[in-house]
């Protein structure tokens, strides 16, 4: 971990080395001593960077962390600092403070980046706190401590907001929609999924919120050519925020242009990310009371019981799998001959199904139940 001098110097090289590229380019140069929380994010095609951070993030992994995440820490810690302020307390204020920087610190997307306290509040940090002044402390917060707690409250504020609204935007996204395609089912894309459940308005013009108050922000964009290391060059467009809940805004709406987006695990209720091209019900992180297995795996097992339950021409196949797995427990049959009838069983399966969802009478679909049972050697 850097000191705080090193961990400053670092930076103001890293803002020089950009402002000179963008000066070049005719563009503005940014102040070396932007605040921290000032927040740096180069979108790529696939994900983004934070800061200098050398990890690419997918779409909506932010987000999803938030949706996920307990602030009610956070909340009590700037409640207590926040009664300090009003009592005048210098002794209560420090220690209180510490505790909420350090929490500060840990919430998502700051987390990423904000190394030390110091880089929060490194005017407080080396002025008043270290050199044991807590009456100037004081003193200096009293002057304004709404300006002084603004990104604090802020933090807060967007978490909760986030929490509420976001979420209930996507399940409302979701709302009717089958949470896992099945096989040959066409995937709805989410943009007609939005028309559908009538949240274009949403989008454009508010950061899906009720109040008009809340606008979507204004960000400007420059670009920059990011070579990871291991990787191609790419063109990323650089943005800057001040808030959270600007950010997710825009990280949610980039995500799902190209797929990505947060869903709500049909077993366990945490959020997790769906990556483009699938359609997952369910998380892959521990069942609750099973941490042996995976939510996934057992919706999975769920979702294949109810499949063969409910259908005669599955019911069928599995009872020959079973019959033929039997051979190969008992020696009779050897396992690449099992797994080439395996083959062959799925092939014969499918097409049965898909002229047993077709057949419209009893008889039809009797005839086709005798055929595949005769085709599986299943008596």
């Amino acid at each position: 971990m850097y000191s705080f001098n090193t961990y400053t110097i670092l930076l103001q090289v890293d803002s020089l080395l950009e402002g000179t590229a963008m000066a070049v380019l005719g563009k503005d140069i940014f102040d070396l001593y932007r605040p921290h929380t000032h927040t740096k994010i180069q979108f790529g095609d696939k994900g983004y960077w934070v800061e200098w951070g050398t990890d690419c993030l997918p779409y909506g992994s932010i987000l999803t962390e938030i949706l996920n995440c307990s602030i009610t820490d956070y909340c009590a810690k700037l409640s207590a600092v926040e009664q300090a302020v009003a009592a005048c307390d210098p002794e209560q204020l420090s220690e209180r403070l510490d505790a909420l920087v350090r929490a500060f610190m840990k919430l998502p997307l700051y987390r990423l980046y904000i190394l030390e306290p110091s880089a929060i509040e490194p005017a407080l940090v080396w002025k008043y706190i270290e050199a044991g002044r807590h009456s100037d402390l004081i003193a200096e917060m009293l002057k304004d401590p709404d300006a002084f707690l603004v990104k604090y409250i802020r933090a807060r504020d967007d978490i909760l907001y986030i929490q509420e609204r976001y979420g209930w935007f996507l399940e409302s996204l979701f709302e009717g929609q089958p949470f896992e395609k099945k096989k040959g089912q066409k995937k709805i894309p989410l943009a007609k999924q939005l028309t559908d459940h009538f949240l274009e308005a949403l989008v454009s013009g508010v950061s899906l919120g009720e109040d008009n108050q809340i606008d979507a922000p204004q960000v400007n964009i420059q670009y920059a050519v990011l070579e990871p290391e291991g990787c191609q060059p790419e063109l990323v467009e650089k943005m800057y925020f001040d808030r959270l809940l600007d950010f997710v805004y825009v990280e949610l709406m980039r995500g799902m242009q190209k797929g990505f987006v947060p869903k709500r695990c049909a077993n366990c209720g945490r959020w997790f990310l769906q990556y483009p091209g699938a359609t997952y019900a369910y998380c892959d992180g521990p069942a609750p009371g099973q941490e042996d297995k995976t939510c996934r795996e057992i919706g999975a097992t769920a979702s294949f019981q109810d499949k063969v339950r409910n259908n005669e021409i599955w019911k069928l196949h599995q009872r020959a799998y079973k019959k033929y797995f039997a051979r190969t427990r008992k020696g009779t049959m050897s396992k690449p001959e099992f797994e080439k009838w395996a083959r062959d069983a799925e092939q014969l399966r499918d097409r049965a199904l898909k002229s047993y969802e077709i057949s419209r009478t009893l008889e039809e679909k009797n005839r086709i139940l005798d055929k595949l049972k005769a085709d599986l050697n299943c008596v």
